[in-house]
């Protein structure tokens, strides 16, 4: 039987392991620590430092149970509790998290990257106050430190404070700092979004200019950049780019060689607007092989150098354009490459042409029970002389998420939006007021798979303009609640008539995925939003979710039925 350490051999191999541990050797670190304690199972320094490489490890319950049992011997550790609350915050559950990080706070009130950790997770809480003055105590503390300079910039976004946005934001990309480099993405896209409404789109430009030459030239980053030339109205130069992007780009093959018909092509194209597929295709059921067409007229269209030779061994195509408001003529392009490539078609691009939001009164005329506002084509002229006799939403289009969606109420309003020198194409729709009998807004989505009806989500919040991600539903247990009864029993919660409508707009959509944003209207019948293929499935939700953790997943399913059946033919 091997003796055990002494404690000067306990605490020799101790500084080896720490050694290995900063200067990166993690697997001889972990080796170590775990040569400790193998024989001294509660050695308090061996245990956190282990935890400390383990919590940011692959397998997440041994990295859990390691923290908890170090915690469980030094409660008050920063490192520990730091740790926890980033594991928190992976598995979603926010509120968790924010609790382990102020209680490292407490403990360690002199390290700025827990007041960073508290701040993010205050944010994403919708904590917004509090997360600034977190964020802030951490700048105080180390103003080199950059990391939550950008997140703070995010937080003054989403309250409103674009002119400081802008500030903080650029102050973060401009100082190349390490700490920025997992969410570069995510500032830059904030820094576009808050110079946009800012009025300080060429200063944005000058920035994300500056990463450019600075490196990050990654494919993120530049498509960033493209949408800041569209904001600028500049887009030949975001076309020419994202095709440079395509071209480069080639075919993109995710997962490993599988049979014809677990092999999927996703078909994209240049400038056009798309269907999410990341949590839509399954990667544990299909590979795929990702292309993106190039816009028409381009000398080496529609493919660049691909040959299509390199999609042969896939058993169906998805093609993902979605959006009739964002065409160039990629959809005739599309269709004639899907024709060329001979293979079976989810979403054909005809039959994306009669999803157009102005085209919604046409495709849904007649469904009983189903309320179409008309939606107007318009140009920043024909939107001057439009009659403004009750309150109306503007959008450009091919807008999504309610980024530049704007409601005019008065003369006012709408001088003040066309002096903002709007988009050219604009769609214009009377504003309807769906509030419910108890004061709040609520919104449904429903997924439809081979035009069967899924229940998604349910956002209900205290604003017209809504959104999930806006109506903060993890911090309302009610909220979640009213929800789960929604998730669980969607045609009760809307009654025959809504129900029945509902059906029917999945039958005429006729799309193999689609679905709708709508509202009830108080006298039971569906207020339609939009009806496309743009619709985003995800399962992002924390763990707490436990509806959506539910239903979500047999969407997914539905659709790899659907992609299999139609390859296996």
């Amino acid at each position: 039987m091997t003796a055990p350490l002494s404690a000067e051999e306990t605490a020799a191999r101790l500084r080896r392991a720490l050694t290995d541990h900063t200067q990166g050797r993690l697997a001889e670190a972990e080796a170590g620590y775990r040569g400790i304690l193998a024989q001294h199972p509660d050695q308090p320094d061996a245990l956190g430092l282990l935890a400390l490489i383990l919590a940011d490890g692959p397998d997440a319950a041994e990295g859990e149970a390691v923290l908890l049992r170090h915690l469980a011997l030094r409660p008050r550790n920063a490192a520990s509790l730091q740790a926890l609350g980033r594991l928190r915050a992976r598995q979603g559950d926010e509120a968790a998290a924010a609790e382990a990080f102020a209680r490292a706070a407490e403990e360690r009130p002199d390290l700025a990257p827990i007041h960073n950790d508290l701040g993010v997770s205050l944010h994403r809480l919708g904590r917004r106050t509090e997360a600034l003055a977190a964020l802030d105590r951490a700048i105080a503390l180390d103003p080199a430190y950059h990391a939550p300079v950008g997140n703070r910039g995010m937080v003054l976004l989403d309250e409103g404070r674009f002119g400081e946005a802008v500030d903080a934001l650029v102050g973060a990309l401009a100082a190349n700092d390490p700490s920025t480099e997992d969410v570069r993405v995510s500032l830059i896209s904030s820094l576009v979004r808050a110079a946009a409404r800012a009025g300080r789109l060429a200063e944005a430009e000058a920035c994300v200019r500056a990463n450019i030459a600075a490196g990050h030239a990654d494919n993120p980053t530049l498509e960033q950049f493209a949408r800041l030339l569209d904001r600028l109205g500049r887009a030949p130069d975001a076309l020419a780019l994202r095709n440079g992007m395509a071209r480069r780009a080639g075919v993109q093959r995710r997962g490993p060689p599988r049979a014809a018909r677990d092999t999927l092509v996703l078909l994209g194209a240049v400038g056009a607007g798309h269907t999410p597929t990341r949590y839509l295709v399954d990667p544990e059921s299909f590979s795929t092989l990702s292309v993106s067409l190039l816009t028409p007229g381009e000398a080496d269209g529609p493919l660049g150098t691909v040959d299509p030779a390199e999609l042969a061994s896939a058993g169906a195509v998805f093609s993902t354009l979605a959006d009739i408001h964002r065409d160039w003529g990629q959809l005739a392009a599309a269709e004639a490459f899907c024709a060329d490539l001979g293979k079976p078609v989810i979403n054909p691009p005809r039959s994306i042409l009669k999803t157009g939001r102005d085209g919604a009164q046409a495709l849904f005329a007649g469904v009983p029970g189903l309320v179409v506002p008309p939606v107007t084509p318009l140009t920043p002229g024909d939107l001057a002389a439009f009659p403004l006799k009750a309150p109306i939403l503007v959008r450009p289009a091919g807008d999504h998420g309610g980024e530049s969606l704007v409601r005019l109420d008065s003369e006012a309003d709408r001088e003040a939006y066309l002096a903002q020198a709007p988009a050219e194409r604009l769609l214009a729709v009377p504003f309807h007021d769906f509030r419910s009998p108890d004061g709040a807004w609520r919104k449904y989505r429903l997924i439809f798979v081979d035009r069967q009806v899924f229940p998604f989500h349910l956002a209900i919040g205290e604003h017209w303009l809504l959104h999930y991600w806006r109506a903060e539903m993890a911090r309302s247990p009610w909220k979640l609640a009213e929800e789960e009864r929604f998730l669980d029993d969607w045609r009760g919660v809307f009654g025959p008539v809504a129900a029945a409508a509902a059906d029917e707009a999945a039958r005429r959509l006729d799309l193999d995925y689609g679905g709708v944003d709508c509202a009830m209207t108080a006298n039971g019948e569906l207020l339609l939003f939009e009806a496309n293929a743009t619709v985003l499935l995800h399962l992002d939700d924390p763990a707490t979710a436990v509806a959506k953790h539910r239903h979500v997943p047999p969407i997914r399913e539905a659709f790899t039925r659907l992609v299999h059946a139609r390859a296996g033919g």
